[in-house]
């Protein structure tokens, strides 16, 4: 199998053998934002072509997957760390947080493609349940929720046409917590939202469908999860590495989950310096980490990669854009040894 460190060197130095020299040196970088600054798919379009197949090639083959969680809220954009095109080439999958898409996030999604990357949306259960407490808090808000989670899943799936698959996230509540009442209240609940989830894949068998979440607090639908590409473990805020494993071993307690396709989450460092907490464990940096925690091998589950949130604060590095989302893909899939 040709890893993705190999395919990129040869694509790297078909295009330095042609671009003037004063330029071969840029090639080191060899993610999105170099070959754009080169433009390299118009000096060279062949060299840039066979770069986009080897690129697919590696997404094709057995690999550690990584996701990347982006922020599309800014819809009028003032850098570069808010623009799609500009994110890692070796990313197989960036879920957006918002699904509303303008014209040139749209021609930003069609640039990913050509490289492989799926472009996702989600459907966030415990997002639309807190958004519904508050607004009944606030006296705005008088139906129930059932009525509202049925609309809101059903306003996502209407602006889905654009995307490649879907993050379902679930948190819940664990059931061994809950009173009868509330086991009924969740059940139907997740009735309503798996139901729409599972017509949506059974309408769009081509698309892709990925787990976040607890899946060990679900009790409808269990079958959907085997469906599922992969599913993320909720592991963002953990202390330390041994809670990953601990995470895999609990989502296990649901006799439906599949132990052949987990991710380990993690966050970017924050933009805030004063924050020492997110995206670290302990001193170290959660993505680096996690990274060399998935290459590991375990017994009981197997690690399919990692899902990286707020993918967007790693753009800002003083020495290479992504610095840290690239350096966790390389340890995952590294070049073999020459």
């Amino acid at each position: 199998m040709m890893t993705y460190p190999n395919f990129l060197k040869r694509a790297i130095w078909v295009g330095c053998s042609i671009v003037a020299l004063s330029a071969c040196s840029e090639w080191t970088e060899t993610e999105s934002i170099v070959l754009e600054e080169n433009g390299v798919n118009q000096q060279n379009p062949a060299a840039y072509a066979k770069y986009l197949e080897n690129l697919a090639n590696y997404k094709k083959s057995d690999h550690k997957v990584t996701y990347g969680w982006f922020d599309n809220s800014e819809k009028t954009p003032y850098t570069r760390g808010q623009h799609l095109a500009d994110v890692p080439d070796s990313l197989d999958a960036v879920v957006l947080n918002t699904p509303q898409l303008s014209d040139w996030e749209l021609e930003e999604i069609a640039s990913l493609h050509q490289k492989g990357t799926k472009v996702l949306f989600t459907i966030d259960y415990d997002q639309i349940k807190k958004a519904y407490e508050e607004r009944v808090k606030e006296g705005t808000e008088t139906a129930d929720f059932a009525s509202v989670l049925q609309k809101e899943v059903a306003d996502i799936l209407a602006q889905e046409a654009n995307f490649d698959g879907m993050v379902l996230a679930y948190r819940g509540s664990s059931p061994i917590y809950q009173s009868d009442a509330d086991k009924a209240t969740a059940l139907a609940h997740q009735q309503t939202l798996l139901t729409a989830v599972q017509q949506w894949k059974q309408a769009n068998n081509g698309k892709q469908l990925t787990f976040s979440g607890y899946p060990a607090h679900l009790t409808a639908l269990t079958a959907l999860l085997s469906e599922c590409s992969h599913l993320i473990l909720v592991t963002d805020k953990v202390g330390d590495k041994q809670q990953y494993g601990i995470e895999a071993m609990q989502a296990l307690f649901n006799g439906s989950v599949p132990n052949d396709r987990f991710l380990v989450s993690v966050s970017t460092v924050s933009l805030d310096a004063t924050d020492k907490n997110t995206g670290f464990l302990g001193t170290d940096r959660a993505t680096t980490e996690a990274a060399y925690w998935v290459t590991q091998p375990t017994l009981g589950f197997s690690k399919a990669g990692m899902a990286i949130l707020n993918m967007q604060n790693d753009y800002y590095n003083a020495t290479r854009t992504y610095q840290y989302v690239r350096e966790a893909i390389q340890i995952m899939n590294p070049a073999p040894a020459k």
